[in-house]
């Protein structure tokens, strides 16, 4: 019996989906959460993982409710499809990024399905380069959405600093009418190296790519779409050796007991 009650302990947990998502900063992103064959009487939820986990989603028979900064920015799925319990989050932002989770009820037993989001910043980037009276100017011109953007300078990998022969100076501008943030950072010197300096955005807390359209990117990789009936039929594999494992477990006891 104790052979039976750890498999079936194990298997249980062994149960929960996990996906990892890629969306980009101010467009939008689908966060999965197939639900087939759930319990409609019996709430579904959403919320984000970790210490400063906060209520996302959650919907009842009678209500439907975004909670917080996902008031204005949720979209959910079940009004038209109550095995679908996926959400859309519109404009995402960087504190969109991290674990989510997913919660609904198969006849008496809570499922989760968990979605870990990462957000990355687009942006555009042109360098040009020219000498001006014996000083070779390096200048890199950067749009995007994300203010907390730097503009780094590296020759053969190595970045390069402020020095005697090297000035380097930055800045943006956040009026911008195309709802971008333009940035720019100009470096002079009075060295002649043998390779050209290249310039690299960096963004806090969240990842980069760059792209000639930003506007045109909704994500860094287009999100597949989700297919519910495979997601339902690989629940049917992952459960027919379950059920033949304890199945064999809880024969082999019954013999043991019996003899």
């Amino acid at each position: 019996m104790r052979t039976f009650l750890a498999v079936f302990i194990v298997l249980t947990v062994s149960a929960d989906k996990h996906v990892t998502i890629n969306g980009t900063l101010g467009h939008d992103v689908l966060l999965p959460c197939a639900c087939s064959g759930r319990n409609v009487s019996r709430e579904v939820g959403w919320q984000t993982e970790g210490p400063n986990a906060t209520q996302v989603f959650n919907h009842t028979q009678t209500t439907e409710t975004f909670w917080g900064k996902y008031k204005e920015r949720g979209k959910a799925f079940l009004s038209e499809n109550r095995e679908n319990c996926s959400i859309l989050l519109t404009n995402i932002t960087a504190e969109d990024q991290g674990k989510h989770r997913c919660i609904f009820s198969i006849n008496e037993t809570y499922k989760k399905s968990f979605v870990t989001l990462n957000i990355y910043a687009c942006y555009s980037v042109l360098q040009t380069a020219n000498n001006s009276g014996g000083v070779n100017v390096f200048k890199c011109n950067v749009k995007g959405r994300y203010n907390k953007t730097e503009i780094e300078w590296e020759l053969d990998g190595v970045p390069l600093q402020n020095s005697i022969t090297t000035n380097i100076t930055q800045k943006y501008n956040p009026d911008d009418p195309t709802g971008q943030i333009q940035f720019s950072s100009q470096l002079n010197t009075t060295l002649n190296w043998t390779s050209a300096p290249r310039c690299h955005v960096k963004a806090k807390n969240i990842a980069t790519y760059n792209s000639s359209d930003c506007n045109a990117d909704t994500n860094i990789h287009s999100t597949p779409d989700y297919n519910y009936n495979k997601d339902q039929r690989r629940s049917y594999y992952f459960y027919i050796p379950i059920m033949f494992v304890l199945g064999l477990s809880l024969l082999l006891w019954c013999r043991r007991v019996v003899s």
